[in-house]
């Protein structure tokens, strides 16, 4: 009974699943593989598009006009969607309609073959579609792939053994099954690992950058290899964008993108050798850096500019706090705490004062 409670809890995670389109499109953008996928998405569609204008040639092929035609206008199609995949990466709504288009092209292309084994043949491209599908997309369109996959495969090696050959019919069926429903879950589990590869990252998939996780950790065994003078303080400086959201509404999610890198690496270059540099998320970027006490003003200023110089035209409000490396001894965690809160108060009143400014706030004590 509890493992029919418990398969029947995975079949409900599974069917409610959302799409990962957005999420993996930006892990493949932040591994620089958008470009090398877009490629191979395309190329695969055009071989796709090429095997309708082939079968036009052989007496295996689609017979009649109409179905000659139907195989012309699937042929312009998918090489209207590599088109697509060639100028750049479409939207979510994109791929899943040309996800849907592919596998109402495959059922054509099943109907309309000249012989019951070719049309069984054309199954087997239902494969990549439902990988395609189970990778980027929700479990109910991946189901709905598969259905369709299973209806027209059975449909095939129906009309292939009403031909005589029930034989030929039972083992194509289940060769071309196997194949169906064997990739999708491959790419699901290709999926899972990738999710959790980005979970215990300790890296911002966009920027590079650190992540929260990433530069708590860093952070710490910054303070822990730190020399104790008395002159020397821990800064931390939390930034984050003037009018972000106008920039995304304006010019898109993409230029949105493209500005938070560019902004990434001038904070980078902008850094001391030994600093921690984090995004937070959105567009918020953390950073802690050693510093000497009368250096504080001027190093907020320096990160200030950095965002300014970066393309976009795009500000920051930054903040920064600061606490004697001789306070730290006793908890360091609590003081990387203290200071964050510190530097996200500072941001604020740069922000209330009209953006594009620095504040700095001082803390003395953890305790």
């Amino acid at each position: 009974m509890y493992k029919d409670v418990g398969m029947a809890a995975w079949v409900r995670r599974w069917w409610h699943q959302p799409g990962q389109y957005d999420w993996l499109s930006d892990y493949l953008a932040a591994h620089h593989l958008q470009r090398f996928s877009r490629i191979l998405i395309a190329s695969v569609v055009i071989i796709l598009g090429v095997v309708p204008l082939v079968m036009l040639f052989s007496p295996s092929g689609p017979q009649g006009e109409v179905h000659r035609t139907a195989a012309i206008v699937m042929s312009a199609l998918s090489f209207g969607g590599a088109c697509v995949w060639l100028v750049g990466w479409p939207s979510r709504r994109q791929s899943a309609l040309m996800a849907v288009g592919a596998n109402a092209g495959v059922t054509l292309a099943c109907l309309i073959a000249g012989t019951p084994a070719t049309g069984l043949l054309a199954c087997a491209t239902f494969a990549p579609i439902a990988g395609y599908v189970g990778l980027y997309h929700s479990g109910r369109l991946l189901a709905a792939t598969l259905v369709n996959a299973i209806l027209t495969t059975v449909l095939a090696g129906v009309r292939i053994a009403a031909a005589g050959d029930t034989a030929m019919a039972i083992g194509h069926v289940l060769g071309v099954l196997i194949a169906v429903l064997a990739v999708p879950f491959g790419s699901q589990l290709l999926l899972h690992l990738l999710s959790l590869d980005a979970r215990m990252s300790n890296t911002d998939p966009l920027t590079g950058l650190r992540n929260r996780r990433g530069y708590d950790e860093a952070a710490l065994k910054l303070i822990a290899a730190a020399d104790r003078p008395h002159s020397q303080w821990l800064a931390v400086i939390l930034i984050d964008l003037d009018g972000f959201k106008q920039i995304n509404d304006a010019h898109g999610h993409g230029y949105g993108d493209t500005v938070l890198v560019a902004v990434a690496d001038n904070l980078r270059r902008a850094s001391a050798m030994n600093s921690v540099v984090a995004r937070l998320g959105g567009e918020e970027f953390l950073i802690a850096e050693l510093i000497e006490p009368d250096d504080a003003e001027d190093t907020a200023e320096r990160f200030r500019t950095a965002v300014a110089t970066a393309p976009g035209d795009v500000t920051a409000s930054v903040g920064l706090a600061t606490m004697a490396l001789t306070d730290i001894d006793s908890g360091a965690t609590a003081a990387l705490t203290e200071l964050v809160h510190a530097a996200d108060a500072a941001m604020y009143d740069a922000k209330r004062a009209g953006g594009n400014q620095s504040r700095h706030r001082a803390t003395t004590s953890t305790t």
